[in-house]
């Protein structure tokens, strides 16, 4: 019980980090602000429905998109810490996620993604099946996935609430550092990916 509780932990936190429902919250308040509540909560189940899905599929097939592009895990781990990383720094200097915004439905694009099932999700998912592909993690990750994507847009569907009650500048404050957080698990994987390439190519 023990195990399972502190892989969930530790799976649930990255993910939960990495999608960052605070660092999205200025960008959905403003993306929405001509909507009404009953309107933004009708975009935000839409997009949960969307970043579920986008989620689960990369977690139950992610082993098989590595070996159909012929990606190591190691060199996975370097580059999608390099990725973690700059998204980390967008955070912090509080560019955007997403470039352009499709008028034409913003719950799929960008809400669902890439502003919260991102590159960085992504990438994170396929590093927590990847390297133990066995029955129990891949349902751990699942499990995890699903906890922590339903947190985020549950954060998001009440986002105006707390805007109202914490104010933009606490917001924002928490979600710069949730992008500590993880630039510090994105330095960890570029370490560990480069250490797995002198193990494999200098200690053989």
């Amino acid at each position: 019980m023990s195990d399972l509780l502190i892989a969930f932990i530790s799976y649930f936190t990255q993910l939960l980090a990495i999608m960052n429902p605070f660092s999205a919250i200025p960008t959905f308040i403003s993306l929405t602000e001509s909507m009404s509540h009953k309107e933004r909560v009708g975009i935000v189940r839409k997009a949960y429905l969307a970043g579920l899905i986008i989620l689960m599929a990369f977690t139950l097939v992610g082993k098989y998109i590595l070996e159909a592009f012929h990606v190591s895990i190691p060199g996975l781990r370097v580059g999608g810490g390099i990725i973690l990383l700059t998204i980390a720094l967008d955070m912090l200097g509080e560019m955007p996620r997403t470039k352009q915004v499709n008028p034409g439905d913003i719950a799929v694009v960008p809400i669902a993604t890439p502003l919260i099932i991102g590159p960085g999700t992504i990438t994170t998912v396929l590093l927590l099946t990847s390297s133990d592909p066995s029955v129990f993690n891949i349902g751990m990750v699942f499990i995890s996935g699903i906890v922590a994507c339903t947190a985020t847009f549950a954060i998001l569907m009440v986002s105006d609430k707390l805007v109202a009650y914490l104010k933009l500048s606490t917001v924002r404050a928490i979600g710069r550092f949730m992008a500590i957080i993880i630039a510090g698990v994105a330095v960890e994987m570029i370490a560990n990916g480069v250490y797995q390439y002198y193990v494999q190519f200098f200690m053989q």
